[in-house]
């Protein structure tokens, strides 16, 4: 056969077949353009998370590798997982890393065709007993409000061993709501523009917080546990309703489950079949134990509204109090057993993560000195309560006062009992009594990373007011409403040591870290002053 016949004919040959089996497979385009996450750790696991940013609506498989060097050439575990677009193209893997890497620092990062993500940084919870363990704690994260610098500062805390994050990690309101001074000239405006309802709202929040450079290098150094407070959710979230849900943004159980859907997505927390169920517990050795709680969806009542109780700029003191005493729910049943059960004197210290200050805060008797157009609006209402011995904020324990004994009864079996809180913005440090004045252990309430605290709202009177709240409650040690970051623990068999770490603005990525202010906690014993 000529040559130019034998061309001809393997032309008719190849032009018969298929386009299919000519075509070569296209690797698809894709980015990880929101980093990498750990969580939850064990003493064998820990979640590790990422999202894919893609076109279509494709499923797609990734890869996933973790390694005891930075280099990976030795990979001690190591998989696949398929990303699809029921949830948001986000990678979610529960890594079992082997027994010998038990509390060491390991990296992992995922990849797909050659296309990899950055680095993450994680560990699981040591077996035995070391001699200390750090643990940074915070909550309270407004985009809007300022730069996330105190996330920076945790983030390059090479002693910290393990992050806490309370609650109110993404905040729900629309542009210009809460707060808005600066945010457009900060570059911080939220997306979408308007108050996140539905279920592409609340994923395009997250995205927007995930986007953020600092809060990416946290997530990318540490491993983290985490907590839902109400503005994952809306404000003053309770379990049919919430203060800031209306009817005309639709059925309240809608918003419910977009809001857990798009959490489970964007965290790096285990799921459990019933996701509404977030508590869970944690241990290090016999070191610690660690019980993450639920108080501010599943099971809690309403709170009450102080506001009913007005008359002519007078409260029902003697009515509200009484209310005040009625059964109402705030962790559930369900929860008080499995607290009971958790908690044991095998451990040196029970730690509790939780959203809400648990001692009594009573508003101080000088802020009837003060003149209306000193005080925020939430206050001119119920300044009646002033130096009262009643509960002002109902959102937090105080509007549970029968929970909180309870809550107390049942932590009875811990050796030395630590309550984390989140929540209120500013900084806190408590001894807690039970009614009968019995001493069950220590408050301490985080600082926020940019929401607006004390300061925000009294200025250069700050000071005075400090000093009011301690005088007004017994069981406050220390105030601080002036400045925002988080608290780190240094825990160790005899004591837990404890810094309150701040930065000097969140106004401006130029800042300063603050002196921190220490404190230490002995076994089973109260602050003293």
């Amino acid at each position: 056969m000529k040559k130019r016949s034998f061309l001809k004919s393997l032309l008719m040959i190849f032009g018969a077949l298929p386009l299919k089996l000519l075509s070569y497979p296209k690797i698809e385009k894709i980015t990880f353009d929101y980093g990498v996450a750990s969580g939850d750790p064990t003493n064998s696991h820990i979640i590790l998370w990422t999202k894919v940013s893609k076109k279509n609506r494709n499923d797609i498989n990734i890869k996933w590798q973790v390694s005891n060097d930075i280099n990976f050439n030795n990979l001690i575990a190591s998989g696949s997982h398929k990303s699809s677009f029921s949830d948001n193209f986000t990678v979610k893997v529960d890594a079992e890393i082997p027994q010998e890497f038990n509390g060491k620092k390991v990296y992992y990062r995922f990849n797909y065709q050659n296309i990899y993500s950055d680095i993450g940084t994680t560990s699981t919870l040591p077996s035995d007993n070391p001699k200390k363990y750090n643990i940074a704690f915070c909550s309270c994260s407004n985009y809007p409000a300022g730069f996330f610098n105190a996330y920076k500062e945790i983030a390059n805390n090479d002693d910290i061993d393990l992050v806490l994050h309370l609650g109110d990690y993404i905040y729900e309101y629309g542009m210009n709501v809460y707060p808005s001074t600066g945010s457009e000239e900060m570059g911080r405006v939220v997306e979408p523009p308007h108050e996140i309802i539905s279920l592409d709202d609340y994923r395009k929040r997250y995205a927007l917080y995930r986007s953020d450079e600092d809060l990416q290098n946290l997530h990318a150094s540490k491993p983290m546990i985490v907590v839902w407070d109400d503005h994952e959710f809306t404000n003053n979230t309770w379990k049919n309703g919430a203060q800031n849900h209306s009817n005309n943004e639709g059925k309240f159980e809608d918003r419910i489950y977009n809001a857990i859907k798009s959490y489970y997505e964007w965290m790096p927390i285990r799921e459990n079949k019933n996701k509404s169920k977030i508590w869970r517990d944690f241990k290090v050795g016999n070191l610690f134990q660690l019980l993450m709680l639920d108080t501010r969806y599943l099971y809690r009542d309403k709170q009450l509204n102080i506001n009913s109780y007005l008359n002519d700029g007078i409260i029902n003191k003697e009515k509200y109090g009484k209310d005040l005493l009625k059964k109402r729910s705030l962790l559930g049943a369900e929860q008080h057993k499995w607290i009971r059960e958790k908690v044991s004197t095998k451990f040196k210290w029970s730690i509790f993560g939780q959203q809400l200050l648990i001692g009594p805060k009573h508003l101080p008797q000088l802020l009837r000195d003060f003149k209306s157009s000193e005080l925020p609006n939430y206050l001119k209402n119920i300044i009646d309560l002033a130096g009262a011995k009643l509960p002002y904020n109902t959102d937090q324990w105080d509007g549970y006062p029968n929970e909180r004994e309870q809550f107390y009864r049942n932590i009875e079996a811990s050796r030395s009992s630590v309550i984390l809180a989140g929540d209120s913005h500013d900084s806190w440090l408590s001894n807690l009594y039970d009614n009968k004045d019995k001493f069950v252990g220590i408050e301490i309430g985080a600082p926020s990373i940019t929401s607006p605290n004390s300061i925000d709202t009294f200025g250069e009177k700050i000071n005075k007011i400090e000093d009011g709240f301690i005088q007004e409650n017994r069981d406050l040690e220390w105030i601080n409403g002036k400045n925002k970051g988080y608290v780190q623990l240094v825990i160790s068999n005899e004591k837990i040591n404890v810094k309150y770490l701040y930065v000097s603005t969140v106004k401006s990525k130029k800042y300063k870290a603050l002196q921190p202010f220490k404190f230490t906690i002995d076994h089973n014993q109260p602050l003293k002053s």
